[in-house]
């Protein structure tokens, strides 16, 4: 069961990745301005972030199991219907619609895997890892097979094939998940506000809320400013790729190798503080760089750092939750990640437009997160 749930998490996240070198390109060839292109683009973390909020009381109160299927089917039919737009104001309601699915399948999928792992004490960053490394896969395959499949056969048939994988991922999941979880009828309660600003509020899950935010963020600004500034540089669109496959391959490498249960032996805060530490390096390199090994070794570095962040900081989540809150913890965790997405390139743009380094940007919030970090485990200890 746990491999299938990591083939699920590969699905939930190969719909996205797919769209990254497809998606500009296709709203720009609908007529729409440059301003719509980015409303579009931006449209399905913002509904995204929004969803995640909600999409966790559901995942609590009706089980993993349906978040699963149900937010499957919506982001899948959603993807189909991109293959039959003819403007651009269809696609940005298309985008919101993909987005809400996204907001339930993504947090249900991983409270999933944290529920098989939570009955492996010894072994939850281990298995939040592969959950990492599932992550990795779609980031891997997504963009050149929709590239490839777009140059072969366009891009409305990227759409439908990337829409159905989708949806007959969500019936097979339907057939052959077992939920993992089921109320008591003691607790059939709707979750109190007190509760939630608890799971808000918690300095253990702050660690993990704050991790996810700025990790997206950094990578909102990568995708912003890294191709910008490989062709300002001479580098060609290959180059770029190959550069953002390495990180992905390394980062996938971590998540599997026995490093990934660093954080089962050390504690969370170990690798956390090591990945951000690396990650804060490479950003602040990043602008001094320009031969290609140079790129490649700092994106290797960027991938460590990625790896070692990702199990730790959702196996916070593990720890700190049990059944009966875990979906809405993991909906309010990818809000924070949704948010980074959401705020990382618009940040990398005003960077630019006031003439400071985005790379700097970036690296100054992860400097900031540490020093909260330092503030929260302080209260922590204290307790």
């Amino acid at each position: 069961m746990m491999l299938f749930i990591y083939f699920v998490i590969v699905v939930s996240f190969i719909d996205t990745m797919a769209q990254l070198p497809i998606l500009s390109p296709f709203v720009s060839s609908l007529g729409a301005s440059a301003l719509l292109i980015g409303i579009i683009m931006g449209a399905y973390s913002f509904s995204n972030m929004l969803g995640n909020l909600g999409a966790g009381l559901v995942i609590d109160q009706f089980g993993r199991k349906v978040g699963i299927v149900g937010g499957m089917l919506v982001a899948g039919v959603a993807v189909m219907l991109y293959a039959w737009v003819t403007e651009p104001t269809q696609l940005l309601w298309l985008r919101i619609l993909h987005g809400i699915g996204g907001a339930i399948l993504i947090p249900a999928a991983f409270t999933y895997a944290g529920d098989l792992a939570s009955s492996r004490t010894s072994s939850t960053a281990k298995s939040m890892g592969y959950a990492g490394a599932a992550v990795g896969i779609a980031a891997l395959l997504g963009p050149m097979l929709a590239g490839i499949g777009k140059e072969r056969f366009g891009y409305e048939s990227v759409f439908l094939a990337i829409g159905s994988i989708l949806v007959v991922t969500a019936i097979l999941a339907f057939i052959f998940l077992k939920e993992t979880y089921s109320r008591k009828e003691s607790n059939l309660q709707k979750l109190t506000v007190e509760e939630f600003k608890r799971l808000l509020y918690c300095n253990k899950l702050k660690i993990a809320y704050l991790s996810g935010f700025s990790l997206m963020f950094s990578m909102g600004v990568l995708a912003y400013a890294f191709p910008l500034n490989l062709e300002s540089i001479g580098f060609t669109s290959k180059e770029t790729g190959l550069l953002f496959s390495v990180f992905s391959i390394v980062a996938i490498i971590v998540f599997l190798l026995p490093v990934n249960r660093l954080s089962d032996y050390y504690g969370r805060y170990v690798p956390l503080a090591i990945g951000f530490f690396v990650i804060t390096i490479t950003l602040t390199l990043l602008p001094f760089a320009k031969e290609i090994y140079q790129f490649i070794m700092l994106m290797i570095f960027y991938g460590c750092g990625f790896g070692l962040i990702f199990p730790a900081m959702t196996a916070i989540i593990v720890d700190e939750t049990d059944t009966n809150c875990r979906g809405t913890t993991f909906g309010i965790f990818y809000a924070a990640f949704s948010l980074g997405v959401f705020l990382g390139p618009i940040v990398g743009g005003m960077s630019v437009q006031f003439y400071f380094e985005p790379f700097w940007s970036a690296s100054i919030i992860f400097i900031f997160v540490q020093w909260l970090f330092y503030n929260i485990k302080r209260k922590i200890s204290k307790t």
